[in-house]
């Protein structure tokens, strides 16, 4: 396996960890944005020795190096990706609570964008209908006390 093989089980390990785990909010993102390119720069180093000291034809040392960045991606992931209950998804895994298909779906969804946009209206509610994140609250009327009409008048003479 090359550094492209190795730069697409590191995307697929954060698709798959983000999906498994949507209880994120936009530090997720920033979190998934660093790691990527941690690990970028660190498979660039590794392709790189190993292409200056010729262990790239090596098979078996190319299937190690490629086991060892999958665990150290998914260590990365599972320990540190932030969630909203402060609980890091290993410690979900430890103790028995394993992604539902519930989970799943609601990952997928955080990760799809409708694109059938009504170009006048883009604020309307259709344009975002896959898009709901948390649920909407509703908002209570209030109905206003009618005016008092005065019935008393003051007569003012100005001299």
């Amino acid at each position: 396996m090359n550094g492209w093989h190795r730069f697409g089980i590191l995307l697929l390990c954060c698709f798959v960890v983000m999906v498994c785990f949507p209880n994120y909010d936009s530090m997720g993102w920033s979190f998934i944005g660093i790691t990527v390119l941690g690990w970028t720069i660190a498979l660039l180093v590794i392709t790189l020795i190993t292409n200056v000291f010729g262990l790239n034809r090596v098979e078996w040392f190319n299937r190690i190096a490629t086991l060892v960045v999958l665990l150290g991606v998914l260590y990365t992931l599972l320990w540190h990706f932030p969630q909203t209950d402060k609980v890091s998804p290993i410690n979900r895994l430890k103790y028995g609570e394993y992604p539902t298909k519930a989970d799943v779906n609601r990952g997928l969804k955080r990760l799809t964008f409708n694109f059938d946009f009504v170009r006048r209206n883009v604020g309307r509610e259709e344009n975002y209908k896959n898009q709901e994140l948390e649920p909407k609250k509703k908002q209570e009327t209030t109905q206003k006390a009618p005016l008092k009409e005065t019935t008393d008048r003051m007569d003012v003479t100005v001299e």
